[in-house]
């Protein structure tokens, strides 16, 4: 079917983690709702491995999760323009709570070739059904968070196409590209991608503006929760 090609041919050309189009191991389900659903991905780019099983607590993934920012912006003409509007929280308090304990579950079972994946999904009264996505792993003391949807509507433009899009299976597929940047507070806790993937070893992803790399000992720094592998 055109549809199914047109997917596998976009995963191929944008080389994406989770592109479904290759034969890769089956995700383990951590936990899967309504609402909100955590799985384990193989990562084919994970090379030597990530650094894990991790430890890091519900109370730790939570202070992550809610310094995650994001700020809306347009592309016009190849340049993309940030607009003036202050950054907003990522993930809601419900989604916070939610969220949490599972990607800890997750870390702690992790292989160091899985990446921890999420996917929520939120009912907005005049766009319906909204989708959050995306997927975390830890490198070297560095949590990497891919955030490639937020309250992302499935109908969207992309490709001078618009279709309804079902990626639960593909988390870390961005449903429409170029509409924000992801930020992180404390901004001293966060680490230039660049530098990261320098330090790392991690190659790039699709849309850089959609990464946030945070330094766990700097983010923890003065506290009793610091971060070990399991």
């Amino acid at each position: 079917m055109w549809w199914s090609g047109m997917i596998c041919a976009w995963c191929i050309l944008t080389g994406l983690w989770i592109g479904g189009c290759a034969t890769d191991p089956a995700p383990i389900v951590i936990y899967e709702g309504r609402q909100e659903s955590v799985w384990l991905h193989f990562d084919p780019k994970a090379g030597a491995g990530h650094s894990h099983p991790v430890s890091i607590t519900s109370e730790q993934m939570a202070a992550v999760l809610k310094g995650v920012r994001v700020k809306s912006r347009d592309v016009i003409g190849g340049f993309e323009l940030l607009s003036d509007k202050d950054s907003a929280p990522a993930f809601s308090s419900r989604e916070i709570l939610a969220l949490a304990p599972y990607l800890s579950q997750a870390f702690k079972k992790a292989s160091p070739k899985d990446i921890a994946t999420f996917y929520l999904t939120t009912q907005d009264t005049g766009h319906g059904s909204l989708v959050t996505s995306g997927g975390l792993f830890v490198r070297n003391g560095h949590l990497y968070l891919i955030l490639a949807n937020v309250r992302t509507s499935p109908s969207s433009i992309q490709y001078e196409n618009t279709y309804e899009l079902d990626s639960k299976d593909q988390p870390l597929l961005p449903i429409a590209r170029f509409k924000f940047s992801v930020g992180f507070i404390p901004n001293e806790a966060r680490m230039p991608s660049g530098k990261a993937r320098d330090s790392d070893g991690y190659p790039d992803y699709l849309d850089d503006s959609k990464l946030v790399v945070i330094d766990l000992a700097r983010l923890f720094s003065g506290t009793d929760a610091s971060i070990t592998p399991k």
